[in-house]
């Protein structure tokens, strides 16, 4: 509870004193190489929230941190783009040909590419409450209708009827949402695909 509280703190003087920015992240793998992601996956680990996670090693985004209040919480926000190399128009869903003898292998081509996503990742403190029905009970202003489901070393997990999922860890309830407009990037496929990944830190 404490490294939550703590982090909210830092969140908040940050925002009183700049306009807040997105924060250009790298295009390689950094962070969170404690993760177990394929190799054309990517790794995020976020020490403070307290998890981690694989996602396509062709997105970029742009992260956001925003603390906020009744109920307390972290938001990590996401912008996500898909880089991946362009089909042509005549065959948008083919791949790219085979290389020539001695030319290096082209990309696999994509038609995602340019397309994009917001996903938002938020860590709320358990409050002792002893699992996740009794957690939305106390804290959120109806109780949706849910499935339970498997998500990382998650103690428990749900997928809410609106589509978001909850996971109960042993400090806190974490939430993510994932938006994109019809015709945008399939934020739903590639991350649902990739649940078994997330390694929830306490």
């Amino acid at each position: 509870m404490k490294r939550l509280t703590l982090f909210l703190i830092v969140a908040f003087a940050v925002g009183c004193q700049q306009s807040p920015t997105p924060r250009a992240v790298p295009s390689v793998a950094q962070i969170g190489e404690d993760l177990a992601c394929s190799a054309s996956d990517h790794a995020f680990e976020d020490s403070e929230a307290g998890w981690g996670f694989c996602y396509p090693g062709t997105w970029r985004y742009n992260e956001r941190a925003q603390g906020n209040t009744n109920p307390t919480r972290l938001d990590l926000t996401f912008d996500v783009t898909d880089t991946n190399a362009a089909c042509p128009a005549s065959c948008p869903a083919c791949v790219a040909p085979s290389p020539k003898p001695g030319q290096s292998s082209p990309p696999e081509c994509s038609p995602s590419r340019g397309l994009f996503g917001f996903m938002i990742i938020s860590t709320y403190e358990r409050l002792d409450a002893k699992d996740l029905v009794t957690w939305m009970q106390t804290t959120l202003t109806s109780v949706p209708d849910r499935q339970a489901i498997l998500w990382g070393n998650a103690v428990e997990a749900d997928q809410l009827s609106d589509g978001r999922r909850i996971a109960l860890t042993p400090e806190h309830v974490v939430i993510l949402e994932l938006r994109s407009g019809q015709g945008q990037l399939d934020l739903e496929t590639a991350m649902s695909s990739r649940l078994n990944t997330w390694k929830f830190l306490f």
